[in-house]
C-alpha cells in the first residue's frame, strides 16, 4: 500500500511540475485567429521516423508559406524508432519544453501521458483555433477522449482494418489459386505446399514476423498485458479474458507450429529481422495482413512483381481508431494557440501538407498530373509510407501506381466498418500498474516462443500462463471487468 501511494504522489508530483513548466493556457484572451502575428513563433515538432538529409530546405520553403498565414517558423525532429519514446519520455518527465509530439496508444503512451499532465487539454481551444479539424474527424475525435476531455488529435485516415492475406499476384494466376475463398490456415495449407512443390526458388511459402504471425488473424483490443477484449466473437461478448487462456489463440500457435514444421516457414523465424526483405526478394507467396484498400498496391509499389489483397475478417473500426496515430501539443509550449493554428492548417491545407509529406517539386518529387507524383529512388527528402503519422492523409498527393480512387475507397472502408461493444472504453491502469510491469516481463519471455512456430506451444503456454497468474494477471484481468463493466452500464 505505501508503494502504491507513494506513486501515485510521484504522478501527481510530475503532472504539477509539468503545468509549472509550461503553464496551461486557456483559449480566452489569446491570439486572434484571424489575423498574422507580428511575433514569429518556432514550433519544435517531435516525430518517429528515420531522419532526412534535406530537412532544411523543407523546413526553409514550409516557413516562407507560412509567414504571410500565421508567421511561424518549423523545426521538424525525427528520430528513429529505437530512440523516440525514450528521448521524449525523459523530456516530458524533466519538463522539457516542446510544441508537438507524435503519440498512439502503444508508443508514447497516449492515455498515461493525458492523465499525467504531459499534454495540453485541447477542449478550451477547439470553437476559435481547430474547428475545421475538429469537423473533419468527427466522432474520431471522442474517441480519443481520455476521462471526458481530448488530449490529442488523430491522423485522420483509415480508421479501420480488416485481417486477411496479401499474397504474390503472379504466382496466384500461374496456379489459378483463388485467395478470395481460402478463409482458414485449413483450407490455405494445401495451397501452400503446392507452391513448395512447383516454385522451388520460393522458399518461404508462407512468411511472418512477429506483428504478423497466425494469430494476427484474431480480432481483439488488448488492455493490459495479456488481459484482451474480443471483437468479433460472440462467445466472449462483454466479457475480459486473459488471451493465454482462450482456444483461439491456442489453436492459432498450433497452426504457426505445423506450417513452421512442414517446412513451410522460414527455419530460424524467432531471430530473423528481414522480414521485409524476404518479401521484396520474392522469397515468399504469402503472409496475414492488416489490410486497407490497396494495401497491397501501396506495399509492392518499388518490388519486381505485384502484390494482391484477399480479407478474411469483417471490417472493424477497434477501439483504438482515435488513438492509433494523433498528434499532441505539449502542455510545455509556449504558444498553444500558434501551435493548434498551424494544426488547423495541416488538416485542412493541401499545400502546407504535401510540403511536409514529400518535400520541394522538381527537387524531391516530380509530378505526374494534378494530383499524382513520382519519387525518384534516391530523393534527399520524402516521408513517402509515413503520411499516417501526421495530419490528413486525404490532401496527400497520390503516388505513381496508386489506385486514383484511392481516397474514395478509404472514405468508404471507414464508412462500412463495424464497432465494437468497447468503442471508447478506456482503461485506468493505476490501480495495477505493479501487476502490468510484471506481466509484460514474462511476456517478453514467452510470447515469440508460444507464436512464432519453432516450438510446440501447448506444454509452454501452459508454463507461461502459470507465469502470468503469478505475475497477477488474473488482478488486472478483474480491474479491467469491473472498469469494462461499469463503461458498458453508462455507456
Amino acid at each position: 500500500m505505501k508503494k502504491r501511494i507513494s506513486a501515485l504522489l510521484a504522478v501527481a508530483m510530475l503532472g504539477g511540475a509539468l503545468a509549472g513548466c509550461g503553464g496551461s493556457k486557456v483559449a480566452t484572451g489569446g491570439e486572434d485567429p484571424n489575423t498574422v502575428p507580428e511575433d514569429t513563433y518556432e514550433i519544435n515538432w517531435y516525430m518517429q521516423g528515420m531522419p532526412q538529409d534535406d530537412v532544411a530546405s523543407v523546413e526553409a520553403a514550409v516557413n516562407d508559406y507560412l509567414k504571410d498565414k500565421i508567421n511561424v517558423t518549423l523545426k521538424m525532429h525525427r528520430l528513429e524508432s529505437s530512440q523516440y519514446s525514450k528521448q521524449l519520455n525523459t523530456m516530458i518527465a524533466a519538463g522539457e519544453y516542446f510544441d508537438i509530439a507524435w503519440t498512439t496508444s502503444g508508443v508514447l503512451d497516449y492515455t498515461s501521458n493525458a492523465r499525467n499532465g504531459a499534454w495540453l487539454a485541447l477542449d478550451p481551444y477547439i470553437d476559435t483555433y481547430i474547428p475545421q479539424t475538429i469537423e473533419q474527424l468527427g466522432e474520431i475525435a471522442d474517441n480519443a477522449r481520455v476521462d471526458g476531455k481530448l488530449y490529442a488529435l488523430p491522423t485522420l485516415k483509415e480508421m479501420a482494418d480488416s485481417r486477411g492475406w496479401t499474397y504474390r499476384k503472379d504466382i496466384a494466376d500461374k496456379y489459378n489459386i483463388d485467395m478470395d475463398s481460402i478463409k482458414t490456415f485449413e483450407q490455405l495449407e494445401p495451397v501452400l505446399k503446392m507452391v513448395q512443390e512447383n516454385e522451388p526458388d520460393m522458399q518461404y511459402p508462407i512468411d511472418w514476423g512477429s506483428d504478423r504471425t497466425p494469430a494476427s488473424l484474431m480480432k481483439y483490443e488488448t488492455v493490459a498485458g495479456t488481459a484482451v477484449i474480443f471483437y468479433d466473437n460472440e462467445k466472449y461478448d462483454g466479457k475480459v479474458v486473459n488471451l493465454t487462456e482462450t482456444p483461439e489463440y491456442l489453436d492459432a500457435c498450433k497452426w504457426a507450429y505445423k506450417l513452421y514444421s512442414e517446412g513451410l516457414v522460414k527455419r530460424d523465424i524467432m531471430t530473423a529481422t528481414d522480414f521485409e526483405q524476404r518479401l521484396k526478394d520474392g522469397k515468399t507467396f504469402c503472409y496475414v495482413d492488416f489490410l486497407k484498400p490497396g494495401k497491397a498496391k501501396e506495399t509492392s509499389a518499388n518490388y519486381s512483381f505485384e502484390l494482391e489483397q484477399s480479407t478474411v475478417s469483417d471490417v472493424w473500426q477497434d477501439n483504438g481508431a482515435g488513438t492509433g496515430s494523433m498528434i499532441a501539443v505539449s502542455r510545455t509550449s509556449k504558444n498553444p494557440e500558434r501551435v493548434l493554428r498551424f494544426i488547423e492548417l495541416l488538416y485542412t491545407d493541401a499545400t502546407l501538407s504535401n510540403l511536409i509529406n514529400y518535400g520541394i517539386e522538381g527537387k524531391h518529387y516530380t509530378k505526374i498530373n494534378d494530383n499524382t507524383i513520382s519519387i525518384p529512388g534516391d530523393t534527399p527528402y520524402t516521408l513517402q509510407g509515413y503520411q499516417w503519422m501526421q495530419g490528413n492523409v486525404f490532401l496527400n498527393y497520390l503516388t505513381k501506381g496508386e489506385d486514383p480512387e484511392k481516397v474514395e475507397k478509404l472514405k468508404a472502408f471507414n464508412a462500412e466498418a463495424k464497432k465494437p461493444m468497447d468503442y471508447g472504453f478506456k482503461f485506468d491502469k493505476t490501480p495495477v500498474e505493479m501487476e502490468i510491469a510484471a506481466v509484460s516481463t514474462v511476456m517478453n519471455e514467452y510470447r515469440k516462443q508460444v507464436s512464432m512456430g519453432s516450438m510446440d506451444p501447448e506444454p509452454i503456454m501452459q508454463e507461461y500462463t502459470k507465469k502470468l497468474k503469478t505475475a497477477g494477471i488474473d488482478k488486472i484481468v478483474e480491474e479491467a471487468q469491473k472498469q469494462y463493466d461499469e463503461f458498458l452500464a453508462n455507456k
